[in-house]
């Protein structure tokens, strides 16, 4: 046997062969991005990606090698329709497998229009199989393409697949889910979300996520013409720090579709951030929002929590809260700012999507302890009672913020609602807070006005921009957050005789 075919990247160089995007049949070569996401990826990937890097292709071509080259292994391919997964098994799969050079060493069974399995003469196969859902039975490796629109159109379909296939897919196998965005709703939106801010390396089972943007088609960059661009696309030049050929490619594409900055941010997106961006109203500046997460810093994760600042003796801190049911659907949410610095300032947060309402009122006594004694302010719709009533047996009820009306907690309704969130957005467009959150200038950043119409808590909804409701809380309180015991000046009294007592 030729030892060079023990060496899988041997193999994918010089065993396959693809179609180029001219129809052109053509010895496979992983390209840049695909060399960097298989030197970076993990058991579970979640890829997010410009148009036209041939991923589908590449993972087409190395699933069949996973299978040609190991026995009893089994691969899945799932994509958004029927027609997609004919189309990918016809002109990317089967056609590996017909310029395939070692054809005669292996038995074949193609009767299917999608699926490929092979007979290694001893009671062993392998197959790989294209569909529009997920499938019974486990599959060593399970490719998902273009998610975000089955996440859009087939809710249900993809909800099968993160529930039923995905977890099938044993430990020392391999799940990749790649996708252009679709908009800033979905499962895929959520997913990758998670995965890209997470601090600490993923556990086996859980997410990578990896952002190709277009400056990666190495291929059509290297084909396009340098000429004068218009001046705004001059400033998105100097802004992402792109080169001339590049701005000239991405000025192309920008007429290419018809001079629609929603579809080129979406299908060539420069950041992940633009790539889920669509066409409503933001409330925050994004060119604000884009400026700070530039200063935005990693904190010190413990547990739920990440800490940005320890507490300092004599600085006025409030920790603001906004509960949750604790079912895995919206998250128990938590800011702490400290109000001394000319500057407010986040100095902690934390999110849990299965806290019980009750249990989070002793996460927030914990932090009003730790930050000396801080006013805390709770959000008391919904499952804000249940907090309170606990946080009320646990904490100075002096600490606890109360309304005008003498009420515990912070009541979030269609008058209050705008007021916080607008005074926030004041605050951020005149950089009047520091804001180190990288979580809370996302959910900034994708905050849209017309979230400012609804002030009741809706389950069906993907989002709920938990940590940016405790922020827009914890500052409406600047004005009640007495300060520390220890900064009170008391003058000292004195007697009718002018003398001191």
């Amino acid at each position: 046997m030729d030892q060079r075919l023990l060496n899988k990247d041997w193999r994918l160089a010089h065993l396959y062969f693809i179609k180029n995007k001219r129809g052109v049949t053509i010895q496979f070569k992983r390209n840049r991005a695909q060399r960097e996401f298989n030197k970076n990826k993990h058991s579970r990937n979640l890829i997010l990606k410009s148009r036209q890097l041939g991923f589908t292709t590449e993972e087409a071509v190395d699933a069949l090698d996973d299978i040609l080259f190991n026995r009893n292994f089994d691969a899945l391919f799932i994509a958004q329709d029927l027609e997609t997964a004919k189309d990918i098994f016809s002109n990317k799969i089967e056609f590996a497998w017909r310029n395939f050079p070692l054809q005669r060493l292996y038995g074949v069974n193609a009767e299917s229009v999608r699926q490929l399995k092979f007979d290694f003469g001893d009671n062993t196969s392998s197959s790989i199989t294209v569909d529009s859902s997920g499938r019974g039975g486990t599959f060593r490796r399970l490719h998902i393409t273009e998610f975000a629109r089955v996440c859009r159109m087939f809710p249900d379909k993809a909800r099968e697949i993160i529930e039923g296939s995905i977890p099938a897919v044993p430990l020392n196998g391999r799940a990749d889910i790649e996708s252009t965005a679709d908009g800033e709703v979905g499962d895929f939106h959520d997913m990758f979300w998670e995965a890209w801010n997470r601090d600490e390396l993923p556990k086996q089972t859980e997410f990578k996520a990896h952002f190709f943007n277009w400056t990666w088609d190495d291929e059509e960059l290297g084909m396009t013409q340098i000429y004068t661009v218009p001046a705004e696309f001059q400033e998105y030049r100097r802004l992402h720090n792109v080169s001339h050929r590049d701005i000239c490619y991405y000025h192309q594409k920008w007429l290419s579709l018809n001079k629609n900055w929603d579809s080129l941010r979406k299908e060539y997106p420069t950041t992940p951030e633009e790539a889920f961006a669509y066409s409503g109203i933001k409330l925050f500046s994004p060119e604000k929002i884009a400026a700070m997460k530039l200063l935005a810093r990693e904190g010190a994760r413990k547990g739920e929590w990440i800490y940005y600042d320890e507490p300092i003796a004599n600085h006025r801190y409030v920790v603001a809260g906004d509960p949750a049911e604790g079912v895995g659907q919206d998250s128990a949410a938590t800011v702490v700012w400290d109000f001394t610095p000319v500057r407010p300032k986040v100095v902690a947060e934390y999110a849990n999507a299965n806290i019980a309402p009750d249990m989070f009122a002793f996460e927030l006594k914990n932090a009003g302890e730790k930050y000396r004694m801080a006013l805390i302010a709770v959000e008391r719709n919904n499952h804000g009672f249940a907090t309170l009533t606990k946080l009320k047996e646990e904490y100075p009820e002096e600490k606890i913020y109360k309304d005008e009306k003498d009420r515990l907690g912070w009541q979030t309704n269609l008058a209050t609602k705008p007021k916080m969130m607008f005074d926030l957005n004041t605050a951020v467009n005149d950089d009047l807070v520091d804001i180190p959150s990288k979580r809370i200038l996302i959910e900034m950043q994708l905050y849209d006005q017309r979230e400012l119409d609804s002030a009741k808590f809706d389950p069906e909804a993907t989002r709920h921009f938990d940590l940016l409701t405790a922020a827009a809380i914890g500052f409406q309180m600047k004005s009640y957050a007495p300060p520390p015991k220890s900064m009170i000046v008391r003058r000292p009294a004195i007697n009718t005789y002018g003398r001191f007592r």
